[in-house]
């Protein structure tokens, strides 16, 4: 048996630190997306018998490698504390107790451990863990403390005591949606997923878009409705696939939009925040872009245009319209970055292409405050590019990426390869596409960025290896 004790304070008090915890979402905000995957919260969240279900990753992985854990959870030795044991997962032991006391400035959190990963013999192998530990701990720490001053600077219900508005998400099971929906509810907003299936939890209601089903009720329930869903465009072009890509985003998006316009206007939501790409400019930009600059030409760029257009409906019936025009999210979760990162620590990264093209890239928690953003302000309208400001190109991100992973960045992929793979739609528009998108509106309007630079994104997201 192995003890790891980790001590930190937050400038909260106990009861708003301990609250915090207890809110929907919280866990996916504190765990570092290098060491932990969330798949499912308990629910109710820290509530004793409460499940969550995890994939944390092994030491030494960069996030890339990971194991299914999960861990019920029971009361706590005082009135702000709370216990998760090990259910299932590839320990022997695992006892995490949670207390928070208050000091001067704020809450000490004494986190206390008592773990076993190896038989006895093996205490090399917990001092591996412990190493792990104590990196994703510190990581742990700076997520909350980044947390606590995003929700200082949007005036967050949990700490001005303040009504929540209340947020109905589409697509708040993907990478994106779960961390809108944790920011918002970890806030003190009152989240409302809108879910395909049958709903598992209170906070589910039944949708089908693609049969035209919703209950307006659900809508006029909203201050504001979020939409994010649609076929992911990592696949190969074909006719098959471009028309699942379109319908997806089109019948769901107009779906949403003519039901809220339906509604008596004292019943509509005061904004629809909905999803779009930076690929409305096209595959190739000779210069940085901003919101005014014109739609491009591809298969993308067209999608994008409808998508919007179908968004911009609720404009007639007095809605406040954004379009979130999302570039390259980079995080070890998913898409570009987790599928790079295990060829650079195989030796086998480098540029894509000729490597000139520009990369528009985001971190996954920009991303997802730039959705946040979106809602709470009502300056914020139309088109916002959701990229981080600063501009690389794909030869400049394998350089970062190497020399983050300590590896090199000798082999490049020739566009033939990527066509193999996304066929030649795909290539040019996808792996292959230049464009250089600037973050204006963003930035206008007063956004801070997390993680403004590549290297801090590749920190945040990939750890150190520990």
């Amino acid at each position: 048996m192995t003890n790891f004790e980790w001590t930190s304070e937050v400038p909260l008090a106990a009861e708003t630190t301990f609250n915090w915890h207890a809110q929907p979402g919280a866990l996916t905000r504190l765990s570092p997306h290098w060491a932990q995957e969330i798949v499912e919260e308990s629910y109710p969240p820290i509530a004793p018998g409460s499940v969550a279900q995890v994939k944390t990753s092994l030491p030494g992985s960069y996030g890339l490698v990971r194991r299914p854990f999960s861990s019920v959870h029971s009361e706590g030795p005082s009135r702000f504390s709370f216990v998760d044991e090990l259910k299932k997962g590839p320990l022997i032991q695992w006892k995490h107790t949670h207390e928070f006391t208050s000091v001067a400035g704020g809450t000490k959190i004494d986190d206390h451990i008592e773990f076993s990963m190896a038989p006895q013999g093996f205490e090399a192998i917990d001092r591996s863990l412990t190493h792990n530990l104590e990196a994703t701990f510190e990581a742990r720490h700076r997520r909350m403390l980044a947390d606590i001053k995003f929700l200082e600077s949007i005036n967050a219900p949990l700490l001005t005591r303040n009504k929540g508005k209340r947020i109905l998400i589409a697509g708040g099971s993907g990478l994106i949606g779960r961390q809108v929906a944790a920011l918002f509810s970890t806030a003190g907003h009152f989240v409302r997923l809108l879910v395909r299936g049958t709903p598992k939890f209170p906070y589910e209601v039944h949708w089908n878009p693609d049969l035209g089903i919703i209950n307006s009720r659900d809508l006029a329930w909203a201050d504001a409705v979020v939409h994010l869903g649609g076929k992911s465009i990592a696949t190969r072009f074909t006719k098959k696939a471009k028309e699942e890509i379109r319908s997806s985003r089109i019948e769901s998006t107009t779906l949403l939009a003519e039901t809220m316009c339906a509604l008596p206007e004292e019943k509509r939501p005061e904004v629809f925040v909905c999803a779009s790409a930076v690929g409305i400019y096209g595959s190739s930009s000779a210069e940085p872009v901003d919101e005014s600059a014109p739609a491009g030409e591809g298969f993308l760029a067209e999608v994008c245009q409808e998508w919007e257009a179908a968004a911009a409906r609720v404009e007639d019936a007095g809605i406040r319209r954004v379009s979130i025009r999302t570039g390259v999210v980079l995080t070890s979760l998913s898409g570009f970055l987790k599928l790079q990162a295990p060829l650079y620590l195989a030796g086998a990264g480098g540029r894509l292409g000729s490597g000139e093209q520009g990369l528009a890239w985001v971190s996954l928690d920009d991303v997802a405050r730039a959705y946040v953003h979106a809602v709470l302000y009502d300056y914020v309208r139309g088109p916002v590019n959701a990229v981080a400001p600063d501009l690389v190109s794909q030869a400049e991100f394998a350089e970062a990426l190497a020399a983050h992973l300590r590896r090199p960045a000798r082999i490049s992929t020739p566009g033939f390869v990527t066509e193999l793979v996304l066929g030649r739609d795909g290539a040019k528009e996808l792996a292959l596409a230049d464009q250089k998108v600037v973050p204006e509106k963003l930035q206008e309007t007063g956004y801070q960025f997390a993680h403004p630079t590549l290297p801090a994104c590749l920190e945040e997201e990939l750890g150190s290896g520990a």
